[in-house]
């Protein structure tokens, strides 16, 4: 936590810490960030149906004119939920990720038109990390410092408990590659959460991404952005997840 020197608590007059940034501090929220030690950005790696909500939803998001009236109650508080995470990510040094197996995720051949959706979310989100890149590969991949090594035989057993197919592909994958969450809509992966906590993966819907942040203060840069002394992220990201979208594209 960073001490400002101010402001203090009106209720005890004591002084109040304000959570570093842009980056996080991962002993902040032990919850999140699973044991993990030191400080740097938020890797997390979207599931096919969160892209697929993206590409139907998404300007609406960025616009802020959600239409609720024809969306179920629960998949709607989903989807403002994605909506104030991509509001944070503008300010806070989160990498969204887009796994290679998302590309053919489906449960029947796509169509040219959705695999080029596909394919070009997955340049756009690379070319956003990019921006945010430090240029040092050690410093850019995710830190799996104060994890514990568990044999590859106990990952093996607990992808058992993810549905076969593609789920439990793309679970296997955020293992492997180190990102922090998985964020899911999915009620039976879901029910997983508990078991890949060991291996340092996070399994959460944007509502649950949502809590843990708010827990550890991670909002605190909107609720209180006087207290946000960093420079801003590079706005340039901004753009290349919206040429995510398929309606920005001249196919």
């Amino acid at each position: 936590m960073l001490d400002i020197g101010g402001p203090n608590s009106a209720l005890t007059g004591a002084s109040l810490y304000i959570p570093a940034g842009p980056h996080f501090v991962y002993s902040d929220a032990p919850d999140l960030f699973l044991e993990r030690r030191g400080r740097g950005p938020l890797f997390v790696a979207w599931d096919t149906n969160l892209l697929l909500d993206y590409f139907q939803f998404g300007s609406s998001l960025w616009r802020g004119d959600l239409s609720t009236d024809s969306i179920d109650e629960k998949y709607c508080a989903e989807l403002e939920g994605l909506q104030l995470l991509l509001t944070l990510w503008v300010m806070r040094d989160i990498r969204f990720v887009i796994l290679p197996q998302t590309i053919s995720d489906a449960k029947k051949k796509l169509s040219a038109e959705r695999k080029g959706n596909r394919i070009t979310a997955f340049e756009e989100f690379v070319s956003a990390l990019r921006l945010v890149g430090s240029g040092v590969p050690e410093d850019d991949a995710p830190t799996n410092d104060g994890l514990l090594s568990l044999p590859e035989k106990e990952l093996q057993r607990v992808l058992m408990g993810v549905p076969a197919g593609y789920d439990r592909l793309l679970v296997e994958a955020a293992v492997r590659c180190g990102v922090y969450v998985f964020l899911n809509r999915d009620a039976k992966v879901l029910r997983n959460r508990d078991a890949f906590r060991p291996f340092g993966l996070l399994i959460g819907s944007p509502l649950d991404l949502l809590e843990e942040l708010l827990g550890s203060g991670a909002f605190h840069c909107m609720l209180a952005p006087q207290y946000a002394q960093w420079p801003m992220m590079d706005q340039m990201r901004v753009g290349h997840l919206i040429r995510a979208l398929p309606e920005f594209r001249p196919w």
